[in-house]
C-alpha cells in the first residue's frame, strides 16, 4: 500500500474511547486494561495510508481526595496511564473531573479542549485530515469549523455507540470492530 500525501492527526477523547475500547476488548476474551493498549501503534495503523503527524489524548484529571479509596485508585491508575502515553510521545491534554453527590465522576471541559485544538491545528495547517476518536455529538460544530479550513475529518467510533451527528458531518466514518484493536493488545491478553 502506498503512502498518501495527506497529513493525518489523531484526536482521542480518552474517557469516551475508554468505554468503547473496553466494550470491544471484552469481545476479544473478557480481559481488559487500558494500560495494556498500544495507543500509538493503533493511531499509526488507523490513519494508513496517510502520513501520521501526531496524536493528542484528552482526559479529565482525577483529583485525589484524602480518605476516599475510589479517588485514590482512580488517581493512581490515571497517573500510570498518563505516564505511559507520554512515554510513547503522545501529547496528553487535561480537562477536569468532578464528583457528583451520588459519588459518580464526570468529565468536564474535555470536548471543548478537543474542539479548540482541532480548529487551532487546522488553522495552522498542521494536518489535512483529522481522525476524531470520540462519539460525542457535541463535537459536530468543531467538525463543521474544521471543514471551513478545507480540512477533512474522519470520525472513528464503534457500532454500539455510533454518533450519527458525527457520521453525518464527517467526511468518512470508521466503525471499529474487535479485530481492529486485537493487534494492539499484548499477546498475554489474547
Amino acid at each position: 500500500m502506498s503512502k498518501s500525501n495527506k497529513k493525518a492527526f489523531v484526536f482521542i477523547d480518552g474517557g469516551n474511547f475508554y468505554f468503547r475500547l473496553k466494550d470491544l476488548v471484552s469481545k476479544v476474551d473478557g480481559k481488559y486494561s487500558l494500560l495494556d493498549f498500544d495507543f500509538y501503534g493503533f493511531c499509526k495503523e488507523i490513519v494508513k495510508p496517510d502520513n501520521f503527524i501526531g496524536v493528542k489524548y484528552y482526559i479529565g484529571v482525577v483529583k485525589r481526595r484524602d480518605g476516599n479509596e475510589k479517588s485514590e485508585e482512580l488517581y493512581a491508575n490515571q497517573q500510570r496511564l498518563i505516564a505511559r502515553l507520554k512515554n510513547k510521545n503522545i501529547d496528553v491534554v487535561l480537562g477536569n473531573v468532578i464528583q457528583h453527590p451520588d459519588n459518580t465522576y464526570h468529565e468536564k471541559g474535555v470536548d471543548v479542549r478537543i474542539a479548540v485544538e482541532m480548529i487551532r491545528l487546522a488553522r495552522k495547517n498542521v494536518y489535512n485530515r483529522a481522525y476524531l476518536i470520540s462519539s460525542d455529538t457535541d463535537l459536530v460544530p468543531a467538525v463543521e469549523e474544521v471543514h471551513s479550513f478545507n480540512k477533512e475529518v474522519y470520525y472513528v467510533g464503534t457500532p454500539k455507540a455510533q454518533s450519527f451527528g458525527l457520521t453525518k458531518e464527517s467526511d468518512n466514518t470508521i466503525l471499529l470492530r474487535p479485530e481492529d484493536v486485537r493487534n494492539f493488545l499484548p499477546p498475554s491478553l489474547l
